[in-house]
């Protein structure tokens, strides 16, 4: 599946969306999640609420991840576009307006999903690391999680996101989230992983704020950091979390995107080298050419990004740009 997708994305990319569709509740059924994660991957596909109906109750989550609990229905199910699973199940789209392009696919393959698992015919309980993980969760909830994870109220751990397809040193579990399928498991403090998020150490019931910062680690990681670790970014993750739904709009990260890949490394580079000879030592360029190249960036951005203030500013804005990508 990813070999196929690759081939089609330069040739359509409407179909290369259709495909990641499908191969992302693939991997949450082969991962053996329950309906509810079913409904969240849904919703985050869709960008909407996504809901179930069931003899043994109903299931809407928002795009966000948030269980709807309180709110009752807006309208009768059926008045949604959805699709009937069997006789006593439905699932279905709570969209405003036109349907959007991929809808019918994401209605199809969640039916087809929902099926699967209700074809399996065994009552399981919850998966203990997925409550513990769940900010919507209640308190008693995690904490009862907690408890069948033998995590005391002393033990410091920390939660770590990684691509759905690594292998897990123990229990894990598959968090369908708005960035794709990814697999989350308990670490401490001497964990070490070869590509991934670490989140920040705590308690046992800290673990879903932990899985908030893993995850966003998770998405900083690229090829020059593969391993990203929330512990070190410290405040500058929290400010950078704080604004992330406005990044597009700062004129700094919009300033950075402006900028093409390669220009943005040596900028990197130059902003984080002891010196701009160095640098373009390090990048095998002219110290003259890169010091007028300096230059230049210092008038396109509105700051030198050699600055104590203006590194902090390229640094910030680098992240809000990476997880604006998403």
């Amino acid at each position: 599946m990813q070999e196929l997708m690759g081939r089609v994305t330069s040739l359509d990319p409407s179909v290369s969306q259709s495909l990641k569709v499908i191969s992302y509740f693939d991997a949450l059924v082969a991962g053996g999640v329950n309906l509810e994660t079913l409904v969240r991957g849904a919703a985050a596909l869709s960008g909407t609420v996504a809901g179930m109906s069931a003899p043994d109750g109903t299931i809407r989550v928002e795009s966000s991840g948030r269980r709807l609990t309180d709110e009752p229905e807006p309208s009768p199910a059926g008045a949604w576009d959805g699709v009937d699973v069997d006789d006593a199940a439905r699932v279905w789209l709570e969209r405003e307006g036109d349907a959007h392009v991929n809808d019918s696919l994401v209605l199809e393959r969640l039916a087809l999903a929902v099926a699967s698992v209700r074809a399996r015919r065994l009552v399981l309980p919850d998966n203990a690391l997925e409550t513990v993980v769940d900010a919507s969760r209640s308190v008693a909830e995690r904490a009862a999680a907690t408890t069948r994870l033998r995590l005391g109220p002393s033990t410091r751990v920390r939660a770590v996101a990684v691509a759905p397809d690594v292998q897990a040193p123990g229990p894990s579990a598959l968090i369908a989230t708005a960035y794709g399928v990814v697999r989350v498991w308990i670490g401490t403090a001497r964990t070490e992983i070869r590509g991934g998020g670490l989140g920040r150490l705590g308690s046992g019931i800290e673990l879903a704020a932990s899985w908030r910062t893993a995850l966003a680690a998770y998405r900083l990681t690229d090829a020059q950091s593969p391993v990203v670790d929330a512990e070190a970014l410290g405040a500058l993750l929290d400010a950078v979390l704080a604004v992330e739904a406005q990044a597009g709009e700062l004129s700094d990260v919009r300033a950075l995107a402006a900028l093409d890949p390669h220009t943005r490394s040596v900028l990197a580079t130059l902003a984080h080298a002891e010196s701009v000879r160095s640098a373009a030592a390090s990048m095998g360029m002219h110290h003259s050419t890169l010091q007028s190249r300096h230059e230049a960036f210092s008038r396109d951005l509105g700051y030198d990004p050699r600055t104590p203030v203006g590194r902090a500013r390229f640094e910030v804005a680098s992240m809000l740009l990476r997880l604006s990508a998403g």
